[in-house]
């Protein structure tokens, strides 16, 4: 018997109940994808990351905040290097409007990962959320002009459809006008990471 086999369990594998979790979530049932997840009884298996990741899930199908973002914490603890739970995290914390926290753990992660694009854009939202519009902006232009605005033209577009980012509209369609200008209309340079 494997380690991780509990002779309690029923006799689904964790890995489907984490696949049927993801299919109730498809049809915004949380409460049957959490039913799902709750079979796991083997405390060894319900602490995986890959079993905490489809805990978050449902926390933030159902509006739950505060508890994706103990999650994500413990997470981003487990799977340090892993972008995408710094992100989350720092969703889950603007939303419950810990809006200092939130910029406290993308600073540090900005300090784990510079110059970073994904963790850029997260921190002038979060500068914009915290009404620092300057500090904001200048996020931006970091984040436009890294590897030699390599990004610029995906992130210009994502901050000019981001609502939080909307007080900087005015100067982001202004950058967007020269950046077109420079251009020539021509085609847009290659914006993949």
């Amino acid at each position: 018997m494997n380690e991780d086999d509990d002779p309690l369990d029923d006799e689904w594998p964790f890995e489907r109940r984490i696949e049927a979790a993801a299919g109730w979530l498809v049809f915004g049932d949380w409460q049957q994808a959490k039913s799902e997840l709750d079979n796991i009884t083997n405390l060894k298996i319900r602490k995986r990351p890959e079993v905490l990741k489809a805990y978050a899930d449902i926390w933030e199908v159902s509006g739950d905040h505060a508890a994706m973002a103990r999650y994500m914490e413990v997470l981003v603890l487990y799977e340090p290097d892993e972008i995408d739970h710094r992100l989350r995290l720092n969703a889950a914390l603007l939303a419950l409007g810990r809006l200092d926290e939130a910029r406290q753990f993308i600073e540090a992660d900005l300090k784990q990962h510079p110059d970073h694009p994904a963790l850029l854009f997260k921190l002038a939202i979060t500068f914009c959320m915290m009404q620092k519009h300057e500090d904001a902006e200048w996020v931006l232009v970091q984040l436009f002009t890294l590897k030699d605005g390599k990004y610029e033209r995906t992130y210009l577009g994502l901050a000019l459809d981001w609502p939080e980012l909307a007080p900087l509209r005015e100067n982001l369609l202004k950058w967007q006008r020269e950046l077109d200008e420079e251009s020539g209309g021509g085609t847009p340079p290659e914006t993949t990471a």
